[in-house]
């Protein structure tokens, strides 16, 4: 099937129903979003639920029983249904079937709706507990954008500016990609702008796991690009995978990959939101241009 298509004056957004991912941002004749290439990753802009990285072994116990998950757990996967769609707007929704069961015993429904404004394009990420129990999930984004954005342009003219300047260990990623908090990946102090360069990703990702900015941007010498603004999120992560990938990844977080020394127990894994029978959370990021 085809992409769902919004727009405005100034943005056209399109959508896929599978995972209810962002597969396109464009505006004068800019494209925004990374259009998944399998040559590099074949994502664009995945939700990350109920887990976000990965998961040691690509397993956990949920109330005392063994269940296997890949990592980013499986909404980006799933097929999405149409709720309500307009000119700007577009709200798709996912609700757990006898396969999600196998994976995770919780009954969930998520509903993710994204709207253009002028030129700004708003992600909600609404999950909500349809279960008769308490139910626990982490959450995350995965937007990935094009870098560079303009012709005749490398990945190392583009930086990344922070809200408020940023003091942070980010921990080890370990070679089954669980995270060591005991060894630092990289180290920075009041880091206010990063400048881009391919070897800062020899240790994979970039982990701020208590960001206090809640926007940066991505831009280019010229001081085009756009800016990125999470408020919902603890952890920001930063992320591109090859040293010729014309990308890169903004990633808001709640909860990350699990720790080298987890003893696999879902319910310890950090930064859990708990959701009482039939409650529900949301989470909103926006992307805005920069032009």
């Amino acid at each position: 099937m085809e992409n769902l298509i919004i727009k405005n004056d100034f943005l056209q957004a399109e959508v896929s129903l599978k995972g209810a991912e962002l597969k396109r941002l464009s505006g004068n004749g800019v494209e925004y979003i990374w259009n998944s290439n399998p040559k590099y990753w074949s994502r664009s802009a995945p939700f990350l639920f109920p887990i976000v990285g990965t998961l040691k072994d690509k397993e956990t116990y949920i109330e005392g029983k063994l269940y296997q998950m890949n990592s980013h757990g499986f909404l980006r996967d799933q097929e999405f249904e149409i709720l309500g769609q307009s000119e700007n707007e577009l709200t798709l929704v996912n609700v757990f079937n006898e396969e999600t069961l196998k994976h995770y015993p919780y009954k969930y429904k998520a509903i993710i709706s994204y709207k253009l404004q002028n030129k700004s394009l708003t992600t909600t990420i609404e999950i909500h507990n349809e279960d008769i129990k308490e139910m626990a999930f982490n959450l995350g984004g995965h937007p990935a954008f094009n870098c560079p954005m303009f012709p005749n342009e490398s990945f190392e003219d583009y930086s990344i500016h922070f809200q408020h300047a940023e003091t942070f260990v980010s921990p080890f990623v370990e070679k089954n990609a669980t995270l060591n908090f005991g060894k630092a990946g990289c180290r920075y102090q009041n880091l206010k702008v990063l400048p881009l360069k391919k070897d800062l990703f020899d240790i994979d990702t970039i982990i701020i796991p208590r960001v206090k900015s809640k926007s940066v941007y991505l831009l280019n010498k010229k001081e085009k690009g756009i800016e990125f603004s999470f408020d919902d999120f603890q952890t920001f992560a930063i992320w591109t995978p090859f040293n010729d990938a014309p990308f890169v990844c903004l990633e808001p977080w709640i909860g990350y990959n699990d720790r080298h020394d987890t003893n696999k127990d879902f319910l310890t894994k950090d930064n859990l939101i708990k959701l009482a029978s039939f409650d529900s959370f949301k989470a909103s990021y926006k992307i805005k241009i920069v032009d």
